[in-house]
């Protein structure tokens, strides 16, 4: 936990590190709203937020606080490690796409929302379905990985960590 708390403090530290926090926490926050209404025909931002319940909107906002975290200390790594850029670029990317997906899923809360994302996927009603039943395991699942993923971030801007 020190270390963590450590690269967090490091990363926050700087002004520009905490504006781009800032941003993608929002900008995540936003999307997790938005693809709803876009994606579910007659839907409307005000409908969306009514049916929001206290839970779906604090875990929103702690994922998307996750995803801004780990996206912050990305680029701070990114801006650290400029002559090993192309390793540097490709596991942020693959961990930022990773941690992108797992909180759209993560947050969905509704079987309308649910179906309408994996039907953009490609994905049937049967994993709609499955997830639902077992959306706290889901929930879970994927706040352990941004956990981790932030873990090994910290890491890497703590310098313990070469990979």
């Amino acid at each position: 936990m020190k270390n963590i708390y450590f690269a967090i403090k490091t990363v926050l530290k700087g002004r520009r590190n905490f504006l781009i926090f800032v941003i993608t926490a929002v900008a995540f926050l936003v999307l997790f709203i938005i693809i709803p209404v876009t994606l579910i025909p007659g839907n409307t931002i005000f409908f969306q937020l009514s049916i929001f319940t206290a839970r779906e909107y604090s875990l929103m906002v702690f994922l998307a606080i996750l995803t801004g975290l780990h996206f912050a200390m990305q680029v701070f790594h990114w801006r650290q490690g400029r002559n090993a850029r192309t390793q540097v670029v490709t596991q942020g990317a693959a961990s930022g796409l990773f941690g992108v997906f797992g909180s759209v899923v993560g947050t969905a809360a509704c079987a309308s929302c649910l179906a309408s994302l994996f039907a953009f996927i490609g994905l049937g009603t049967g994993s709609v379905f499955f997830v639902l039943k077992n959306q706290l395991f889901f929930l879970g699942g994927v706040i352990l990985l941004m956990l981790i993923a932030i873990y090994f971030s910290a890491k890497k801007v703590n310098k313990l960590c070469n990979c």
